[in-house]
């Protein structure tokens, strides 16, 4: 048997059409409970209370009911507990970082300019700002492997790799980047028996222990522009046009502690990617709201979203370290490889129901559902810098049904005003989990349909199944003059998950386990404190 040894290091800059991978795609399009403190103290469960700003993204109607103009700002800091430090005793990994899991934000800046129209009418126009979504987390995951590894992983998921098939690589062409770095950090090869070419790996090399962190940066923004109206002050219509804004900053650093067939230690494989998506989006939200009993304060809401529609683009960055002895000789080498690229994701449509009622203007009692299927979010690859020519991309979508599903949120909320000055203010969410239990990240989904060569989807082996996500909300609020008001709130938000090292392999013929991974428990846990500062005129 002869082995082909590939020593040089390959540091490949490429562009090429993509699109994005579905784990990466579900956390753009998913949004966070952010607004006014009113609304965050109260859950969100205003889309048939209405009078607050914040509803102009959910139930447009809600705007419908403020009589008055009305202008406001909010801020506030977020916060996760655990920490943020990467530096594990048995690894030495890629790189390392400390980071501070505290950052503060302006949450929402908006007013409302409402016209009387009629003896029991008004028309209202309202433009908004909101942070839609906070990514900043930091997640860690150490545990045992048992003899498994990335590096099995991708051997046997490309043991049909041949040697020729690596000479077709050229710029045109992003051909498994992942099985590149591993090869070129010696940790597999190309053995030739007879006339026969593979792939494979160095002697046997299993690991027995690895560590993964993912720290996440950045923010969804988005405006509003709202069209609403009251209809003798029994019904209620909203319109807005929404337009996001995205910046995402991710890292992942993962290392595996290296083992020969024997249990020796094998040395330590490591592996970091750096990714930023920049982009805009999209939607238009119609909402309704009315009383069905004149004489009661009682009110029915309903809203439909459209998809936000985005385009993005997308830089993203590679490194990987091998670091083991074979043969009485030590290696200790490093590759990396680069490239950017623009595609289009189109999120799934949104429906809500809402339920509200008042007594006596001292207690205000709300309830919302709404349902999201993100097993239809839809990709499309992009040809051309302009984002002018691009096709769908089925085997994307296909891998997004098979690991997202519909997702219902319900919120509960309560005010209670003791004084007319006062309201203390408590809100509850649970949102169940949009990721199926068996759903994994597939980096080697083809776009031979395009290219006649595999597109790099997916630049990290590790993905995270999150479960459903508890909120607890509590707010105060203080009327200052007649006109000024001052609200606050606090906000906790815990959600676990599942984080996988590498996707599961099986044999397609015999369905038997060829390279499980150890799943390990996370959990997410944020405090947000947001105050509101508003001014009726």
């Amino acid at each position: 048997m002869k082995k082909n040894w590939i020593l040089g290091i390959m540091c490949l800059a490429t562009y090429t059409a993509a699109a994005q991978e579905t784990y990466e795609n579900a956390q753009l399009a998913t949004e966070d409970l952010n607004g006014t403190a009113r609304y965050i103290g109260m859950g969100g469960a205003m889309e048939a209370l209405g009078a607050d700003i914040s509803t102009m993204s959910t139930n447009p109607a809600g705007i419908g009911l403020f009589r008055k103009s009305w202008a406001g700002v909010s801020g506030g800091v977020t916060f996760q507990k655990g920490t943020g430090e990467y530096n594990p005793s048995v690894l030495n990994s890629v790189g390392s970082f400390k980071d501070n899991v505290t950052n503060a934000d302006l949450n929402q800046l908006g007013f409302v300019y409402s016209t009387q129209c009629g003896q029991q009418s008004w028309f209202n126009l309202g433009l908004n700002y909101h942070k839609s979504r906070n990514f900043n987390m930091i997640s860690n995951a150490l545990n045992t492997l048992d003899g498994l590894s990335s590096v099995n992983y991708m051997t046997a998921a490309r043991k049909d790799m041949t040697a020729a098939r690596l000479d077709d690589y050229d710029e045109a062409s992003m051909m498994d980047e992942l099985n590149l770095l591993v090869i070129n950090n010696y940790l597999s090869t190309f053995v030739t028996e007879g006339e026969e070419t593979y792939y494979d790996q160095i002697g046997y090399r299993s690991a027995d222990a690895y560590f993964g962190t993912n720290k996440n940066k950045g923010y969804i923004s988005e405006f509003d522009v709202n069209f609403s109206g009251n209809f003798n002050n029994r019904v209620f219509l909203g319109l807005s046009i929404g337009l996001k804004d995205v910046h995402y900053n991710g890292t992942t650093f993962y290392d595996e502690h290296l083992v020969d067939a024997n249990g020796n230690d094998g040395g330590e494989y490591s592996f970091a990617d750096y990714r930023e998506i920049t982009g805009t989006g999209l939607n238009i939200k119609f909402g309704i709201i009315f009383r069905p009993v004149e004489e009661s304060p009682f009110r029915i809401g309903a809203y439909i979203h459209t998809p936000t529609w985005y385009d993005l683009d997308c830089y993203m960055g590679m490194d990987a370290r091998a670091a083991f002895s074979y043969q009485n000789n030590d290696y200790d080498n490093s590759a990396n490889v680069s490239w950017d690229y623009k595609y289009k994701m189109t999120t799934p449509w949104k429906f809500g129901l809402s339920l509200g009622h008042t007594i006596n203007n001292m207690v205000a009692l709300g309830a919302t559902y709404e349902y999201a299927d993100y097993s239809s979010i839809r990709n499309k690859i992009v040809f051309d810098q302009d984002h002018t020519i691009y096709d769908r991309d089925y085997d994307m979508d296909r891998n997004t049904k098979d690991c997202l599903r519909g997702v219902s949120t319900v919120k509960l909320g309560v005010e209670v005003k003791p004084v007319p000055e006062v309201a203390l203010r408590m809100g509850y969410n649970y949102v169940s989990p949009m990721y199926k239990t068996d759903g994994s990240k597939d980096i080697y989904i083809s776009t031979d349909e395009y290219y006649g060569s595999n597109g790099a989807y997916a630049s990290t082996y590790d993905y995270t199944n999150w479960k459903a996500t508890h909120r607890v909300t509590f707010g105060i609020g203080f009327a200052l003059t007649k006109n000024l008001n001052l609200d606050m709130s606090y906000q906790y938000s815990t959600q676990k998950g599942d984080y996988h090292p590498f996707q599961n392999l099986y044999d397609s013929y015999s369905g038997e386990a060829l390279n499980i991974g150890t799943p390990t428990r996370i959990k997410n846990d944020r405090h947000q404190i947001n105050a509101t500062i508003g001014y009726r005129f």
